[in-house]
């Protein structure tokens, strides 16, 4: 990759500027997904609870230059954004991880065909570099057995039955004791549920989540 960015120097996905994949004023751009401030005295649109998936966070708003950003990543073969993005923020789901500190991070997969048409999984490349900012682990140890159907007009319970027998364990695998889920976007946390009860009848004893954005 870097031999690549010699020869063909990137432009920024954010706002096109050449020199890096994702510029230092499009990464200051990104909000938070919560206030600190308003923490215990309003709803955290950072925070979602789950029933098998205990808590999940995300670091960002699902807005403006981020979304642009995570759709070149998600649909435009830009693989190369999932180290910065994982960089910008790890930051602020350091303290999370460290309530967590030794759960393995588990990335939720993507469909076979989903995956030979895209050539990765985001969400797989994005725990892959969290793990090295926070010197962890990460293991791909599910796989999507089926193909759902688009989410973003379903509401949590059409999502939750969606995605009803879409994952599975990966042959071989167990469930670890504690897992970390990822993914590039969280939205009503049904994925990360599905994931996590996967994970529970495994045999993991507790499971909670971390996105980049959160949609809200």
């Amino acid at each position: 990759m870097a031999l690549l960015d010699l020869l063909i120097p990137p432009s920024c996905s954010g706002c096109g500027t050449y020199g890096e994949a994702l510029c230092r004023a499009c990464r200051s751009a990104f909000r938070p997904a919560g206030a600190p401030l308003d923490r215990f005295v309003a709803p955290d649109p950072a925070v979602v609870i789950g029933d098998e998936l205990q808590v999940a966070v995300a670091a960002f708003a699902y807005q403006g230059v981020l979304r642009r950003v995570l759709s070149r990543l998600k649909y435009g073969g830009a693989s190369r954004l999932a180290r910065p993005l994982a960089e910008a923020a790890s930051p602020l789901l350091l303290d999370f991880f460290a309530q967590h500190r030794g759960g393995l991070l588990v990335p939720v997969p993507v469909h076979p065909e989903r995956l030979r048409q895209r050539g990765y999984n985001q969400a797989a490349l994005i725990a892959r570099h969290i793990a090295g900012e926070w010197d962890g682990h990460a293991a791909e140890l599910l796989v999507r057995v089926r193909p759902t159907s688009q989410q973003h007009r379903l509401n949590r319970a059409e999502r939750l039955r969606n995605l009803r027998g879409a994952f599975a364990l990966r042959a071989e695998a167990q469930g670890p004791p504690s897992a970390i889920l990822v993914d590039d976007i969280l939205t009503t946390s049904a994925t990360l549920e599905a994931c996590a009860a996967v994970l529970r009848a495994a045999g993991s004893i507790r499971v909670v989540g971390i996105a980049v954005a959160r949609e809200v």
